[in-house]
C-alpha cells in the first residue's frame, strides 16, 4: 500500500530530473521506512535491520558508519539519505520531505542486497 504512494508522490511530484527510470535511482519513504526500486513497488523494508542487526556489516563498512539504536531503521535510513563521505545525498521528492530519491551506485545495490538477505534470513524457509 505505502509503495503505492511512492508512484503517486512522484508522479504528482515529478522527479529531480525529468528522465529518470525506475533502473537508475531508489526512493526512499522516510514515513513508513522503504527503500524501493524507482517507483516501482519492489521495496524492501528498512524495519528488517531491527531483527537482523546481525548482518548488517556490509552496510557498515560501505557508509562508513554504524546503524544504531534504539532506533535501528530510523539510523539506517539516515546513513542512506546522507552517506559519511558526500558521494551522494538524497534528493526530496515533494515538498514535506517524505520522500527521497538515492542514486543506484555500489553504496546503495550493497544496502539493496543486504535488506534482502535480511528479508530471507527472517522469512523464507530453511528446509525449501
Amino acid at each position: 500500500m505505502a509503495a503505492l504512494g511512492i508512484a503517486a508522490a512522484i508522479g504528482l511530484a515529478g522527479c529531480s530530473s525529468p528522465n529518470l527510470k525506475n533502473e537508475e535511482f531508489y526512493t526512499l519513504d522516510t514515513r513508513y521506512l522503504l527503500l524501493c526500486r524507482g517507483t516501482s513497488n519492489r521495496c524492501q523494508e528498512l524495519s528488517l535491520v531491527a531483527s537482523a542487526i546481525s548482518l548488517v556489516d556490509p552496510i557498515e563498512e560501505a557508509y562508513g558508519r554504524k546503524v544504531q539504536g534504539p532506533n535501528y531503521p530510523l539510523s539506517l535510513a539516515r546513513i542512506l539519505l546522507n552517506p559519511a563521505d558526500g558521494s551522494y545525498q538524497g534528493q526530496p521528492l515533494d515538498g514535506n520531505t517524505r520522500y527521497y530519491t538515492l542514486p543506484i551506485n555500489d553504496k546503495t545495490n550493497i544496502a539493496w542486497d543486504t535488506l534482502d538477505e535480511m528479508h530471507a534470513w527472517i522469512y523464507e524457509d530453511v528446509g525449501d
